[in-house]
């Protein structure tokens, strides 16, 4: 069976290429709420992304060890240390430094330090991993919050859940959002065939919050399950109950087809989102 560390590492790229890509237009009248909802919508994808991009890359380090090193290596792209260093020996917290300025394989700057503790060996269940950051920026995109990924157990594939508690991301021009998540992702196909990836399918459920520095809040739930292909850039079907300020909305992603389109709906306004 392929491993959760493989799994979320090809996960967060594709999030990471359907965030980059995606454009947005917009048909009918053009309301500052609903621009709003689109923006704060364009936000939290931005900041799933960079968030996911961490995640990955700890799980990266765990798998590689990298922990039981205080060297900087090419692969991790930063300078680990761990305590206690011994690798069966847990829980551990290990610092992760970055330092001025590190460009991962994906392109990503990175800088500063994560902090996180883990439980014990990630591949058995119930394991967690607790990320704090100090000072710590992507691309120029300063993260903060505690961030948890959790081991849910599971012999037919990849389960975890992330959590966000405190989260914020601040923008290189200053402007902030906070943000509050938890998503559960769990394979839905692939199984059987631990050598090809490219049957794989998630299912995902979950909900999330992002608050502009000037009051505005959109919210987000699944209405039901959300489902990824891996030869998919964008989610191919489900839905996402939005609400902006008390205003809802519907995110619709179609019923299984990999194409570039999802319908926002938002009151009597219609928005058509263009991915990848």
């Amino acid at each position: 069976m392929k491993t959760p560390v493989i799994r979320i590492s090809m996960l967060a790229m594709s999030i990471f290429l359907l965030a980059q890509s995606c454009t947005k237009e917009k048909t009918g009248n053009n309301g500052n709420n609903t621009d709003n909802e689109v923006g704060l919508a364009t936000v939290k994808a931005t900041s799933d992304v960079y968030f996911d991009d961490i995640s990955s890359e700890i799980l990266i380090i765990n798998a590689s060890k990298g922990y039981t090193r205080e060297a900087r290596t090419q692969e991790i792209c930063a300078t680990v240390s761990a305590t206690p260093l011994a690798i069966n020996e847990f829980p551990k917290t290990v610092t992760v430094d970055f330092g001025s300025g590190c460009t991962a394989a994906n392109g990503f700057v990175r800088k500063g330090k994560v902090i996180y503790v883990i439980s014990k060996k990630f591949v058995n269940a119930g394991a967690q991993i607790v990320m704090t950051f100090e000072n710590y920026r992507v691309n120029d995109h300063k993260l903060e919050g505690v961030y948890t990924i959790t081991n849910n157990g599971s012999i037919a594939g990849l389960n975890i859940t992330t959590k966000l508690v405190g989260g914020k991301i601040t923008y290189p021009d200053g402007a902030w959002y906070t943000k509050e998540s938890e998503v559960t992702w769990v394979q839905s196909a692939g199984v059987s065939t631990p050598l090809n990836f490219t049957d794989d399918e998630y299912g995902l459920t979950g909900s999330g919050t992002i608050t502009s520095s000037t009051g505005n809040t959109l919210t987000a739930e699944s209405n039901g399950i959300l489902l990824r292909k891996f030869t998919c850039y964008n989610f191919v079907s489900g839905k996402l109950n939005l609400n902006f300020n008390n205003v809802p909305g519907v995110l619709d992603y179609g019923s299984g087809t990999c194409d570039k389109s999802a319908t926002l709906t938002v009151g009597n306004k219609e928005y058509t989102v263009t991915l990848p």
